[in-house]
């Protein structure tokens, strides 16, 4: 039980990595005229690639087979990123935001998800195994 919020910080470590990652990519192709999509799809893989050898390897210490974990790894990711660009539209286009400060929002909320998501259901059994319930 102990080991929880030192997951949670872990988790946050590599959370401010990803997402230095995802807001350098998203930067870079929005200034180069990239459409919001593609520009939001390609800077989030790359954090999600990130997010994934880093949370299993370091945040949740997974070891072994793990095809399983990365395909409901991307599951909840791919659910993420829809649910994200979706914000991204609706707080661009309705709320008339600034398209960082949209980014942000999402950001934040991707954060939730995938937190709860990774620690109750990707890693759930690697933290069980390791006396974290």
């Amino acid at each position: 039980m102990a080991k929880r919020p030192y997951e949670l910080i872990k988790f946050c470590l590599v959370g401010a990595v990803n997402t230095g990652v995802d807001f350098t990519v998203f930067t870079v192709l929005s200034n180069m005229g990239v459409l919001l999509l593609v520009a939001q799809v390609v800077s989030y893989t790359c954090g999600v690639l990130n997010s994934f050898l880093l949370n299993r390897t370091w945040t949740f210490r997974g070891r072994g087979h793990s095809s399983g974990q990365l395909i409901r790894f991307l599951a909840l990711n791919l659910g993420t990123l829809t649910i994200t660009y979706g914000l991204l539209v609706y707080f661009q286009h309705h709320l008339v935001w600034p398209l960082l400060v949209c980014k942000l929002v999402a950001t934040v909320v991707s954060f939730v998800i995938n937190f709860v998501g990774s620690r109750l259901w990707i890693f759930s059994s690697i933290s069980e195994s390791n006396g974290v319930v």
